[in-house]
């Protein structure tokens, strides 16, 4: 975890919230405010989430597993500090100018056109020129 004074408890609040199926509700909740434990609880609650539950998920090991296998994951394609940007499989690390992501859109942007001139479909783009193409690991 990059920042794990701060981020585990919001990280493991996420991760409660999704045994609910409020992940993407607590993720929005999470933004801007303080990230302490009791804070975390009240979000669950303006969720209308299951209290005694998330408070037991909160300090789970199936949340602590799935943390340290998402950081796993992302350490293994080279993803070691925020701001990291995947822009179609390819990586920038780092706050960069908005010319950057502008140039790197361009250039994919392109490489679709082709591609669906070629004759990939477009429900099919992502998965083959994307994922079957893409390094495996770094």
């Amino acid at each position: 975890m990059v920042h794990p004074q701060n981020a585990t408890i919001p990280a493991m609040a996420s991760c409660a919230a999704q045994q609910q199926g409020k992940f993407l509700e607590m993720k929005a909740l999470i933004w801007g405010k303080d990230l302490g434990e009791e804070s975390m609880k009240k979000l669950a609650a303006e969720l209308g989430l299951d209290a005694k539950k998330f408070a037991a998920d909160l300090g789970s090991e199936a949340c602590k597993n799935d943390i340290a296998n998402d950081q796993k994951a992302l350490s293994a394609i080279g993803t070691r500090g925020t701001p990291a940007f995947y822009i179609n499989g390819r990586f920038l690390s780092g706050a960069r100018p908005v010319e950057q992501f502008k140039a790197l859109v361009d250039e994919e942007l392109k490489k679709a056109d082709a591609a669906l001139k070629a004759g990939v479909k477009v429900e099919e783009y992502y998965n083959v020129a994307v994922v079957q193409k893409g390094k495996k690991s770094i």
